[in-house]
């Protein structure tokens, strides 16, 4: 019988030279990864062409897509969230917000503007007051930069409104709402569709309606920026004009 054929020992040579090459092609990508950014828009135009290219025929209705701006980061956020709001509201109301004319507050969808009563509006009355314009003008200019819908509530005390042209404070908190979204509309710089415009009453206090101080806190009109839900709602809709089928009605704020 012939010799057995001894096997060196160990890997050979070219697993060697192979294995560092897969360990150089490895971080090569991991580096593209972590340079990369996600663009909704691109998303969807790539997605697209890839279904038209291998032809797929079914089609699922998805109202989400990815929105992480790194790819590789841990906690994935749309282009547009809520401190990137806040950011821009800081920074167009930091006198007011020394002052303490307004509050903001964050919440996990949304930011809270809370404007004074002493500022907006004369007791009993939705007459826009003059010292609230130039904050309500910063304000507009705001909304005409960021994404999504925009929900001014009014809100009231528990002392019902004196005899008057208001029944209730509903009445009253619905139509100081509504005069506020008809001024932050005058210029036709905002999609009406983007605006909504609620009246609470007393029904959602901050504070116990017992004491002056606490009344005068419940006083207040809330503009508040909801974070778009729809990756499609990423980009500030412009107001329609004649030719786009939707025309704004005539706003009666002087």
């Amino acid at each position: 019988m012939g010799k057995k054929c001894e096997c060196p020992k160990g890997a050979p040579m070219w697993m060697v030279t192979f294995g560092d090459l897969m360990s150089l092609l490895l971080c090569f990508f991991v580096l593209l990864l972590s340079f990369s950014t996600m663009d909704p828009a691109m998303y969807k135009e790539v997605s697209g062409s890839l279904e038209k290219a291998f032809g797929v025929q079914r089609e699922d209705i998805t109202l989400e897509i990815p929105k992480g701006i790194d790819i590789i980061s841990r906690d994935f956020n749309p282009p547009f969230n809520i401190d990137v709001i806040l950011e821009k509201i800081k920074s167009a109301i930091k006198l007011e917000l020394i002052k303490g004319e307004i509050e903001v507050e964050a919440l996990n969808d949304r930011v809270v503007l809370r404007l004074k009563d002493q500022i907006t509006f004369e007791p009993g009355s939705d007459e826009l007051n003059e010292r609230a314009r130039p904050i309500l003008d910063k304000i507009r200019n705001i909304i005409e930069t960021v994404p999504g819908q925009v929900m001014v509530t009014g809100h009231t005390d528990d002392i019902p409104p004196k005899k008057g042209k208001f029944k209730s404070n509903w009445h009253l908190s619905a139509a100081r709402a509504a005069t506020v979204v008809a001024y932050l509309l005058r210029l036709h710089s905002i999609d009406p569709r983007r605006m909504a415009a609620v009246g609470y009453g007393s029904s959602r206090p901050l504070a116990l309606n017992d004491t002056p101080e606490h009344r005068a806190k419940n006083r207040r009109v809330e503009i508040v920026f909801l974070q778009p839900k729809n990756p499609d709602d990423f980009e500030v809709v412009k107001p329609m004009d004649e030719n786009s089928g939707l025309v704004q009605e005539p706003l009666l704020v002087e």
